[in-house]
């Protein structure tokens, strides 16, 4: 491995430092109940599904492009109701120690919205203090929802600090997608989200250059690249 040593850490939001299983679930039940696909998505079938890397859950191809408009309508409505937001095991205490250590930190999240609300959740959980920047998608198209990568080159700047000293880390392959056409120096996938370890590890596609299961690994993992370790 390449010594890398990054000065700022963005992250995604849900499924990275906030919990997403709960709405995901109730999403992906009404999407499919819209679409006529099958009988009531039950959560032991929906986490029986993510353990096969099987994110379509059995939706035919020519349905697809519908089910991903529904479901990702149903979440934004979910996560929008949720008052206080579930932090994810060790993201407090990392975000905590990233600042101790001076990197500039960010959230950047295709939630749309003002910034301003996210702000006074993030801070009722008591994550806020710990991010330099939180910014939200300010349009609510379907293109823009699921591309961050102006809003990651935005906050680069925000932050003064070229991309490739910054390191985005997600838990989906559109994360590593958008962290790549901005031109950021490395991306990180956590198993938290909607994507498996393995399916994020394998991606055809959008393979992020690290893949953690928790936010637990993110520190070693920083200090393996800036000392150039094999892992």
């Amino acid at each position: 491995m390449a010594s890398r040593e990054f000065k700022a850490i963005f992250f995604d939001l849900d499924g990275t430092l906030v919990d997403i299983h709960g709405p995901l679930y109730i999403a992906a039940r009404k999407a499919l109940s819209d679409i006529g696909h099958q009988s009531e998505l039950t959560p032991e079938q929906y986490r029986e599904a993510l353990s096969r890397d099987e994110v379509w859950l059995g939706v035919p191809e020519n349905r697809r492009p519908e089910y991903v408009q529904l479901a990702f309508a149903y979440f934004m409505t979910e996560i929008d109701k949720t008052e206080r937001l579930e932090v994810l095991p060790h993201v407090a205490e990392t975000l905590a120690e990233l600042k101790r250590r001076r990197y500039a930190t960010a959230v950047v999240t295709s939630r749309p919205g003002e910034a301003r609300r996210l702000i006074e959740k993030l801070a009722m959980v008591g994550l806020a203090a710990y991010l330099d920047h939180v910014v939200t998608q300010p349009t609510s198209s379907m293109k823009d929802l699921l591309d961050k990568t102006e809003l990651l080159k935005q906050t680069a700047m925000r932050v003064s600090v070229l991309p490739p000293a910054c390191l985005y880390v997600g838990d989906e392959p559109r994360d590593v997608m958008a962290a790549q056409q901005a031109g950021f120096g490395g991306t990180v996938g956590v198993a938290t989200g909607a994507a498996s370890f393995s399916y994020l590890k394998n991606h055809p596609q959008h393979r992020p250059d690290h893949v953690i299961n928790s936010m637990a690994e993110l520190l070693g993992l920083l200090e393996a690249m800036r000392q150039g370790a094999s892992q």
